[in-house]
């Protein structure tokens, strides 16, 4: 998201929660070390400064020259500065040995290397970077003029912690600091580049950029794991060392409000396996709507530093732990982000759930596993749930208005229990669609996608909540008060996708949030397939295209990036393009592609579902298991749709010959946009002058090629150039 610079003062009001409990010396030093970072260096601060030439510092990817200049040292933490400002002429060079992250990078400055010269640049650093300066320069005492510093506050706004941010900057340099070594932390700002290396973090590099002016935090652009790993091949960028996994989540919430959605009180006990060789210092997320009011490391209270709205914390163990230990973690906390109700950890594993509701009586939530409710205390219950398989993220959805429920047969006999709210009603709403119209369309669209898929693998029943909501396995949301525009999917679409959820929804196990594209597209797509089997094949395809022109637009605003680029992708581009990929899988899967017989892509997907809901699964597990199906190798296919940017742009041109008594179409096909050895098979048709029509498939190669379709015993008339929208393309033919 974009928020402009007049919103920093709201922004950077500093609230930090910190444990109650009587401080160790670490913790108070931290303490104390943390709002020095914040100091405001616009106060005329104590410095060192020297005259440099000729410095060159490499960290990791990143070569920084330093020609000719000053260099400012501030900050002194611990006994050594943390903060360097220079001024003079300098170079940066930085070097992302990877194919999608180059990419990636291009998105968001417009080149795939870095390789530029500055005048000034901001470091915030807990490596050697001082004692390399010391090495070869004198410093002397002085302090940081107003003016140098405004000519370099622009490193500092960016540098310092604000709610966009998914970790906190001066959490990460000070857990380096207190461990320091050659390899620490450093960050720099210049120009419009971040660059920054944090050893921990999952991924330890990041190249950002500032993508529009007045960004409140740069965008980042290559994201990969440090040199010495060697992790640059596209097909294992999903091998990510993670330092610790979440091995369950057990707990209570007490859930109070008009509506019961607002959590009074949660006490959340997580279990956490260190994976890390040795770790003082532990990463933790908690919605930011939720505040943490203690922590509990193994039964005893834990030290912990979190700022007001971020849903970053850090945790300062008493003692380092190693690989293979196992935490436990009791959370307490309250706030209103009921559907996000859970602390998690980098690593996207999915864990078991036993969970108890403390509630109203008379409130209603519906979720996976529900216990018959129990009266407690007067006008109180509770409930239990502890669902056989193990969420990567545990949703539930709170419904306090009164409600009965109309039960209905699926085909494969999984119960749907439609709620009816007296809440919603026609008198309310100027779009309410009428119970039988929602029941039977909702039904319909259910049958469609478990027809083909079977029954979802956690869902004996169905409940389906008629307001919008998160959807996942045993809860199907679909709004019955959503205005819908003619000639789209409206209804079907909406109950299609959210039926497609129970199977490619919250269960999945992804290995990185390299692989969410997946959890967008799939559903997206089967969602498309069931309105054109309802609706008719021709809103299919508007919706298709209505997706394609989606993605010329963000191409035309140089917005694309690679879809394996993971999360920094937004929802709606990674739902497009994702579902894109699906329909050329499809077309290449058809053996006719005349009678659009796609039993091979629907036992493709149900593979794919087994995969994706009962392992641990990369891009490289979905690749080779598409390879399977589809009979021959892909690698040429997902290297570009998965890794790359852009798509192609056809001009077709082609010519109806007669040669012996037969008739043949002869094409040249130009393919722009696209690098030398892209390719993809467009599915062709021929149609004759009787109006009958010929499928054909055929394989365009690079960015010149030609093609030969016949012997015809009949006279074509017309060719049709990536018929069924085969390829994800702009086409311009023209019959010569």
């Amino acid at each position: 998201m974009k928020t402009r610079i007049v919103a920093l003062s709201a922004l950077l009001i500093l609230g930090l929660i910190i444990s109650a409990q009587a401080e160790t010396e670490l913790f108070s030093r931290f303490k104390d070390a943390y709002g020095n970072l914040g100091s405001d260096l616009a106060t005329k601060p104590p410095a060192e400064v020297a005259d440099i030439t000729d410095f060159t510092y490499t960290k990791d990817l990143a070569t920084f020259t330093f020609t000719e200049g000053k260099m400012y040292l501030l900050r002194k933490l611990e006994g050594r500065p943390t903060t360097a400002i220079f001024l003079g002429k300098g170079h940066a060079q930085i070097d992302v040995p990877s194919h999608v992250e180059r990419q990636s990078l291009w998105y968001a400055s417009g080149d795939s290397l870095v390789d530029e010269t500055f005048e000034v640049a901001m470091m915030n650093f807990s490596d050697d970077f001082d004692l390399k300066l010391r090495e070869k320069f004198q410093f002397e005492e002085t302090v940081l003029s107003w003016r140098d510093f405004n000519n370099s506050q622009q490193g500092e706004f960016f540098f310092k912690p604000v709610v966009m941010h998914q970790y906190d900057n001066y959490f990460q340099l000070l857990r380096s600091l207190f461990e320091r070594a050659e390899d620490g932390y450093f960050w720099i700002d210049f120009n419009r580049y971040c660059y920054s290396f944090d050893p921990n973090r999952p991924e330890e590099v990041i190249v950002a950029y500032e993508h529009e002016g007045g960004d409140i935090e740069p965008t980042d652009g290559a994201v990969v794991q440090r040199r010495e790993k060697g992790v640059y091949d596209d097909s294992l960028m999903s091998d990510i060392a993670y330092p610790t996994t979440m091995l369950s989540r057990t707990g209570e919430l007490r859930m109070v409000g008009l509506d019961g959605t607002n959590i009074e009180r949660a006490s959340i006990t997580c279990r956490v396996l260190v994976n890390a060789d040795s770790l003082r210092f532990l990463s933790l997320f908690l919605h930011h709507n939720l505040a943490l009011d203690s922590l509990f490391l193994d039964g005893a209270p834990a030290e912990f530093w979190r700022r007001g709205s971020f849903t970053f914390l850090g945790l300062i163990l008493p003692e380092y732990r190693f690989r293979g230990d196992t935490l436990s973690l009791r959370f307490v906390y309250h706030g209103t982000d009921y559907r996000s109700a859970l602390p998690f950890v980098e690593n996207p594993t999915p864990t078991p759930h036993e969970l108890t509701f403390d509630i109203h009586t008379g409130y209603n939530y519906i979720m996976p596993a529900m216990t018959p409710l129990e009266s407690t205390e007067r006008g109180r219950s509770r409930f239990s749930v502890t669902p056989a398989e193990p969420y990567r993220m545990f949703r539930f959805q709170a419904y306090a208005s009164g409600f009965d429920t109309v039960n209905v047969i699926s085909d494969i006999g999984v119960t749907l229990s439609f709620l009816r709210s007296s809440s919603i009603d026609k008198h309310h709403f100027n779009c309410f669609i009428p119970d039988e119209q929602y029941q039977s369309t909702v039904t319909s669209a259910f049958n469609y996608i478990s027809g083909r898929l079977g029954p979802p693998l956690a869902a004996f029943a169905v409940s389906v909540y008629p307001e919008p909501c998160a959807s996942m396995p045993g809860l199907m949301g679909v709004s019955q008060t959503d205005c819908h525009a003619d000639g789209t999917g409206g209804l079907v679409m909406q109950a299609a996708e959210a039926a497609a959820q129970q199977h490619f929804g919250a269960l999945m196990r992804p290995a990185t949030d390299r692989e969410f594209w997946l959890m967008d597209a799939l559903p997206d797509y089967l969602s498309l397939l069931a309105v054109g089997n309802v609706t008719g094949w021709d809103v299919f395809f508007g919706e298709l295209r209505r997706r394609r022109d989606h993605i010329y637009t963000v191409l035309d605003n140089n917005e694309d990036r690679p879809l394996a680029s993971g999360r920094r992708i937004n929802t709606v581009d990674r739902m497009a393009k994702g579902a894109w990929i699906f329909h050329m899988l499809r077309c290449m899967m058809m053996e006719d592609p005349g009678k659009t017989n796609d039993r091979a892509f629907w036992r493709y997907l149900n593979e794919l579902k087994m995969l994706v809901n009962t392992k641990l699964f990369t891009n490289e597990d979905v690749i080779k298991l598409t390879e399977k199906h589809y009979g021959a190798p892909l690698d040429w296919f997902f290297k570009h749709w998965l890794y790359e940017r852009y798509i192609p742009e056809y001009k077709v041109e082609y010519r109806i010959e007669e040669r012996d008594g037969s008739h043949y179409i002869e094409g040249e096909v130009v393919t722009e946009k696209v690098p030398a050895d892209f390719k993809m098979p467009v599915v062709m048709r021929v149609i004759s002058e009787g109006g009958e029509s010929v499928y054909l498939r055929q394989m365009i190669e690079g960015n010149q090629a030609s093609f030969e379709l016949g012997p015809f015993t009949f006279t074509p008339k017309e060719l049709v150039f990536n018929e069924l929208h085969s390829v994800l393309s702009k086409d311009k033919v023209k019959k010569r």
